[in-house]
């Protein structure tokens, strides 16, 4: 990613177009990202005593969400400069960064269902009482920080063209592959598809309610469900090159080295997109989502 060319009388640092413009977007996200969360949190908190799920739900999030633009600075650092914090800090920052986002995932997937419920099961969703949804909210973030874990066994100081870079180490084709296709099946093929078929099911059988009669609601809606795609799509096509390119490689030499080609020039770029999601979350279910009562 980075290339540092030395010499007795100079140092000369050549960084390519993917690195600059992931640490660009990067530092533009802990720039919005960061004061927004911040805000949302304030405010959550400011209208803690009206106490209901959808706001817990919120707190929750934007707390997920600003751990995880914490985390930018050294990251931008690492891809500018490269990793120079030792082994085991490599392994607790990969495994910090994957917890928070597995926790966005989740706590973005349980609004969905939660809205559903709420909705048109409101006396089932009752019944869970506040004891319940401590005990689910809980449950989301040991969930999230028990699919991160893998982070803590893979994770190395790997030295890349005089660069040293965290990232997985040299495990196995099969370990591999298996902690890719996990990371792609649990953290957004699964939750897209509850959140397409809640919010699609919530649709169809409550158009006709005030529910969706708000245009405001419709349009928030649509929008959790298209930026959680956008946002988080390429970022999982790069996880499917990489299990591609893993098969290929003892098979298809030619094919896996056009396929690693394409795969370093947009890999960063790519995962630097899920972080917009944690910068876009306030303004999409703080400012434009209001609960109404406890189940709404």
């Amino acid at each position: 990613m980075y290339h540092l060319n030395t010499s007795d009388s100079n140092s000369t640092f050549s960084w390519n177009f993917d690195s600059v413009v992931s640490s660009c977007v990067l530092g533009l996200c802990c720039l919005v990202g960061i004061p927004g969360n911040i805000a949302v949190i304030m405010r959550v908190l400011h209208n803690y005593k009206k106490v209901n799920f959808t706001l817990q739900l919120m707190l929750n999030l934007a707390i997920s969400d600003l751990l995880s633009l914490l985390t930018l600075p050294v990251s931008i650092y690492s891809l500018l400069h490269g990793w120079n914090f030792g082994r085991v800090l490599c392994k607790l920052f990969s495994y910090t960064v994957y917890c928070c986002l597995y926790t966005n995932v989740l706590m973005v997937t349980l609004m969905s269902v939660h809205r559903y419920l709420a909705v048109l099961y409101e006396q089932l969703w009752a019944r869970l009482q506040r004891t319940g949804e401590w005990m689910l909210l809980l449950s989301i973030w040991v969930l999230a920080c028990l699919l991160a874990s893998p982070n803590i066994f893979t994770r190395d100081i790997v030295d890349k063209k005089k660069l040293l870079r965290c990232q997985k180490s040299r495990i196995s084709d099969g370990v591999k592959v298996a902690i890719l296709f996990m990371e792609t099946l649990l953290g957004f093929v699964v939750p897209f598809s509850i959140l397409v078929t809640t919010y699609f099911c919530l649709h169809k059988k409550v158009n006709q309610t005030a529910f969706f009669s708000n245009q405001r609601m419709t349009r928030l809606v649509t929008s959790i469900v298209v930026t959680f795609f956008i946002l988080w799509f390429p970022a999982h096509v790069i996880n499917l090159l990489d299990i591609i390119t893993t098969l290929l490689r003892e098979s298809q030499p030619s094919v896996y080295e056009k396929l690693k080609t394409f795969r370093r020039a947009g890999g960063d770029i790519a995962k630097t997109l899920t972080f917009i999601n944690s910068c876009v979350n306030p303004f999409l279910y703080a400012f434009a989502l209001r609960p109404r009562s406890r189940n709404s």
